[in-house]
């Protein structure tokens, strides 16, 4: 019996996001330069990190706890790993080709539409095909910075 208990408590702390291949992110943001994600709400998609570099998207929840999010804007909804989070820019906006700055609370894959809540640790919303939340990675805080990190 006590072994049974064991094996459930392995397996249900295992990652369920754990879909994406393994794919080193270290990604540096100076917060001086991405002021944007000292409000909360705001949001950067940083491409050319992640699984496939598709990007990866960093949420500013609440800046005064340090309650960030990062999340890899791969799809996990698709077998193929083709589906790519996007965000809504926010309008009139300038941005370089590499950043979409955004606003919205809420992702959507570009192929099968799946919506995902990004103020919400990622999950997938009501009506979604996607099962799994967004594959999430580590931020670390500090000296005016956030570092992304798995």
């Amino acid at each position: 019996m006590g072994l049974i208990i064991i094996l459930l408590a392995v397996n249900c702390s295992k990652d369920q996001n754990s879909f994406l291949p393994y794919v080193k992110v270290d990604l540096y943001i100076p917060l001086a330069n991405y002021n944007q994600l000292t409000i909360p709400g705001n949001s950067i998609l940083f491409k050319g990190y992640g699984f496939n570099q598709y990007g990866v998207i960093v949420v500013c929840v609440n800046p005064d706890l340090g309650l960030y999010y990062a999340y890899d804007a791969c799809c996990p909804y698709e077998t193929d790993h083709s589906g790519i989070i996007e965000i809504e820019p926010i309008k009139n906006f300038p941005a370089p080709d590499n950043l979409v700055y955004s606003s919205a609370f809420f992702g959507t894959c570009n192929k099968c539409k799946s919506k995902f809540n990004l103020m919400g640790s990622g999950q997938p919303v009501n009506g979604s095909l996607a099962t799994h939340y967004l594959q999430n990675y580590n931020i670390s805080i500090g000296m005016g910075s956030l570092t992304v990190t798995n």
